[in-house]
């Protein structure tokens, strides 16, 4: 992962596989996922509340490890007051490769990505929105907040309602300041995924098991196949 930052090609994008269930997670131990995914995602948020970080490392696999406690208001699959989350993202530091943190809360965090940045684990500012698309300059603003507080990547998660929308994902490949990962979400998040990869993506997000954990991602299996037959869209 901390390669993303140093390579000057961006196709295809890393897969990072989303897991929000504890009974997925144990089937993963010491597992090596490299011919599927190039990350694993760990949703503490989708863990019981009662396991330390210790108890779930027992069964990590072989793999880079992006750690997220997701807020509710963004998708989050509990809530969790904004202090204990960061003490969660603290407790899991020593087992990251990055850490997934919103672009909103990020003034709040400073402590906590700086000690991220000492231990040289990466930092992905992220936005969702599970009802629209927002408009373009709204994104571009909240990619200039996300860059002032240090994010390495800044990761754009919208649901696209029209074809126009698909287009303002678009958009945001024209001069970003920095790595971004875009992906749409809802019926017509599977098409904008590939459209998006292909667009220079950095990160595009799958799931491992039988349930998405996200709408419109894709198996990550299938992402890594069906991107052996696609190429980059050269701008």
């Amino acid at each position: 992962m901390q390669q993303i930052l140093r390579e000057h090609q961006t196709y295809p994008p890393k897969i990072v596989a989303s897991v929000t269930s504890w009974e997925l997670w144990k089937t993963l131990k010491g597992k090596d996922l490299t011919d599927q995914c190039d990350c694993v995602e760990l949703r503490v948020d989708g863990l019981p509340p009662e396991l330390t970080p210790e108890e779930v490392m027992k069964f990590r696999p072989q793999m880079p490890l992006l750690v997220t406690v997701r807020c509710h208001e963004e998708g989050g699959l509990r809530r969790i007051p904004e202090e204990e989350r960061f003490s969660l993202f603290r407790a899991y530091l020593p087992y990251a490769t990055a850490i997934d943190i919103e672009i909103k809360a990020m003034r709040h965090a400073r402590e906590l990505i700086m000690e991220a940045g000492e231990r040289e684990v990466l930092v992905i500012g992220s936005t969702h929105d599970f009802q629209i698309t927002p408009g373009v300059d709204y994104l571009r603003e909240l990619e200039k907040r996300a860059r002032a507080h240090k994010a390495d990547i800044v990761k754009f998660a919208f649901t696209p309602c029209l074809a126009s929308d698909i287009q303002t994902g678009v958009q945001l490949f024209t001069k970003p300041k920095g790595p971004i990962a875009v992906m749409g979400m809802g019926p017509m998040g599977p098409v904008s995924r590939l459209l998006y990869s292909q667009l220079g993506s950095r990160l595009v997000y799958g799931y491992l098991g039988d349930r998405e954990t996200a709408p419109g991602q894709w198996h990550v299996s299938l992402i890594r196949e069906t991107l052996r037959h696609l190429g980059p869209i050269l701008r």
